[in-house]
């Protein structure tokens, strides 16, 4: 059936008025809703609600990993962070993983309250996120719910950095 036989058939007026409705800024796209919460000092604090999935933990003993125990990445990881072959691969995953939540606090952080982000290296890989004085200080535990890493556990610090 071509274009014209589905147009002809359904009526190209309902498809107009479909249009009509849909760009007629009454239903405006997906908007973040995702606001910190503002602390009675003024200060923004990470709405983790926003962030959270609600994956569970995954076991980290039988956890099949996509990058090979046995591969040379794993095996520099952990010679140059002396630390096991299963540690370097763990860290390897929530690395590479890492941005599925930095994305969700970005989001969050508007308002130039963030200054940059590292991931620590070696066996307790985390996500360190620099902002500025005015946002809390706090620690926190992702869960990644994306295939690549999912059930993984990723420990954020948020570091709001002294203003000179």
């Amino acid at each position: 059936m071509s274009q014209a036989d589905v147009a002809a058939a359904h009526g190209t007026a309902d498809l107009d008025a479909l249009l009509t409705t849909l760009d007629d800024g009454t239903h405006p796209a997906d908007e973040i809703q995702a606001k910190p919460i503002i602390t009675s000092d003024g200060k923004a604090q990470i709405d983790w609600q926003y962030i959270d999935t609600s994956e569970p933990r995954a076991d980290t003993a039988n956890y099949d990993y996509p990058i090979a125990l046995d591969s040379e990445a794993v095996a520099n990881y952990a010679k140059a962070y002396n630390i096991s072959p299963k540690a370097a691969q763990h860290s390897i995953v929530v690395g590479m993983a890492a941005p599925e939540a930095l994305g969700k606090i970005l989001d969050q952080l508007a308002d130039g309250k963030y200054i940059g982000h590292t991931l620590t290296d070696g066996e307790k890989m985390s996500l360190v996120i620099t902002t500025t004085a005015d946002v809390v200080g706090e620690t926190h535990e992702y869960v990644f719910a994306d295939n690549f890493g999912k059930g993984l556990v990723l420990p954020i610090v948020i570091a709001p950095k002294d203003t000179p």
